[in-house]
């Protein structure tokens, strides 16, 4: 058991004592919201989720001083969990003072009962129980081992690996965890640590998913684009394809990922370092913050039913019945995973891989229990970026960068200042819904290109889900390659960071020329 002398280590005592002083900065300085949590939200309730303009409280630079404590507290520590707990604190006293602690539960409360939120907490608990059971069934590894007689080297395994996230990119969450655990052990056997794994991962799974009219971000864009006036109702994916030229960034990603994976772009910094202590020797995986290291995959063979030799169909049919069902209820991944598990369910029982009450505790409730880390970071993050939003924080970043604005200067500027924001507090789809309202009016009045000021804010979020070190995107690459979350961001990130440069010269010429 670490004892605290352990756990205050000289960055942790900085990273404390920063938060700590934060709090005192707060108390003293920041301003606060004129009502209280109750009053605040029978206004907000009643006034069609807005306060009466004379009770709003203008936050200002508070509202991005915060994720930058935030990203210092993680560099410093390690430890998302631990960052998105103090910054929430921190936040809620600042608009709350001395009601925050039921302000923080009501919040809390709050950000969990929105539909969106709760759907994705359940669809994580939910993806655990699948991988579980793609592991414990011995399918991911028969799978791997089939794989691996095909390819003859490294390089074909990533490959094959890019080819995955890529046809399964309807959804980023399931091409992440199903390439993932499908690929992981094949990569293991050649050697590849767990962080390249990840990196292939953050690459490729998100990226496509932006690129085609079924993918999950699509769809959900699309929809911002009608109801902000940019597209009509109905045409909403139609607009969106006009801003797919444009979409830099995702563009990029998928063609670095297959030029890594054939070794043309070479292994930089952490993964660099990684393979060389694969190399001599060293273990597979990374160790983690905590000092810990896991040697095997979460889908090797300590982890399978002990008297079960590993079968492919226990791979392939439920991966065929999860995407199935999911195209048939219109790409749902949410029926697809409940009609995975009850199929798998009963392949199990009937092969007598495990019993009824096996299934549900070692694969049902232990697939949960494994992706609670995951869910707990995300709850906790999505009240930290609403409140974030309920203080202004689109419309604050908008104002600074006014005096900048010109028509061909306007999507460049989008791009990279949401980049940076995004970096700070990665507020994926959240961000389209904070900005979407302003940048669409905003390219009518300086007269900018609409399609590609639309396509540098959309390439901003992809950012913020690939290149933030504690977003979604890099916890899900994380569990899907079973590698410590913190490690597995910082390898993505050299490779994130050529893209970003990348794609913001391009906006930067685009700008100009169209």
């Amino acid at each position: 058991m670490e004892t605290l002398k352990e756990f205050f280590t000289p960055k942790r005592i900085i990273a404390y004592g920063l938060m700590i002083l934060a709090f005192v900065a707060v108390a003293l300085f920041a301003p606060h919201e004129q009502v209280g949590i109750g009053e605040y939200q029978e206004l907000i309730e009643l006034n069609d989720g807005a306060l009466p303009e004379e009770l709003s409280t203008f936050y200002g630079a508070w509202t991005l001083a915060i994720p930058a404590l935030m990203f210092v507290f993680c560099i410093l520590t390690h430890g998302f969990l631990e960052a998105f707990i103090w910054s929430t604190a921190l936040v809620t006293f600042m608009r709350f003072r001395l009601d925050f602690l039921p302000a923080m539960v009501e919040t809390q409360l709050g950000a969990m009962m929105d539909y969106d939120n709760i759907r994705m907490i359940v669809l994580y608990l939910l993806i655990g129980s699948v991988l579980a059971a793609i592991s414990k069934g011995g399918g991911a590894r028969a799978f791997a081992e089939i794989v691996r007689k095909k390819a003859k080297s490294s390089k074909l395994a990533l490959v094959i690996m890019w080819i995955m996230d890529v046809f399964l990119s309807i959804d980023d969450e399931l091409s992440a965890f199903t390439t993932g655990t499908a690929i992981t052990p094949l990569n293991d056997g050649y050697g590849i640590p767990r962080e390249k794994s990840a990196v292939m991962i953050r690459l490729t799974a998100v990226a496509p998913a932006n690129l085609w009219q079924l993918g999950a971000w699509v769809v959900f864009v699309a929809v911002l684009l009608e109801q902000s006036g940019f597209a009509a109702s109905g045409q909403g994916v139609v607009e969106y394809m006009k801003c797919v030229p444009f979409m830099f960034f995702p563009i990029i990603a998928l063609i670095l990922a297959l030029l890594y994976a054939l070794g043309i772009v070479p292994d930089i910094g952490p993964v660099k370092r990684a393979v060389k202590r694969v190399k001599e020797g060293g273990p597979i995986a990374p160790v983690a913050s905590d000092g810990s290291t896991k040697n095997d995959a979460s889908v090797s063979s300590t982890e399978i039913f002990t008297h079960v030799k590993p079968r492919l169909i226990n791979f392939i049919l439920p991966v065929v019945v999860l995407v199935g069902v999911s195209f048939l209820y219109d790409f749902d991944i949410m029926v697809g995973i409940i009609a995975c598990l009850v199929f798998t369910f009963i392949l199990f029982v009937a092969q007598g891989v495990c019993t009824p009450t096996e299934f549900i505790e070692d694969v049902f409730l232990g697939g949960m229990h494994d992706m609670l880390m995951l869910t707990a970071l995300f709850a906790i993050g999505v009240n930290f970026c609403t409140q974030l939003g309920e203080m202004g924080f689109a419309e604050y970043i908008i104002s600074i960068t006014a005096s900048f604005l010109s028509p061909k200067m306007f999507p460049f500027i989008v791009f990279v200042v949401f980049s940076i924001t995004e970096f700070l507090c990665s507020f994926n789809w959240t961000l389209y819904m904070m900005a979407l309202p302003i940048i669409v009016p905003m390219c009518g009045i300086i007269g900018a290109n609409p399609y590609i000021a639309v396509a540098a804010l959309i390439c901003a979020g992809v950012w913020g889900s690939m290149g933030c070190m504690y977003s979604d995107g890099a916890l899900v690459a994380a569990a899907a390659t079973d590698c410590d979350a913190y490690e597995a961001s910082s390898a993505a990130l050299p490779y994130m960071l050529i893209c970003e440069v990348l794609s913001a010269i391009l906006f930067l010429v685009a700008g100009f020329i169209f």
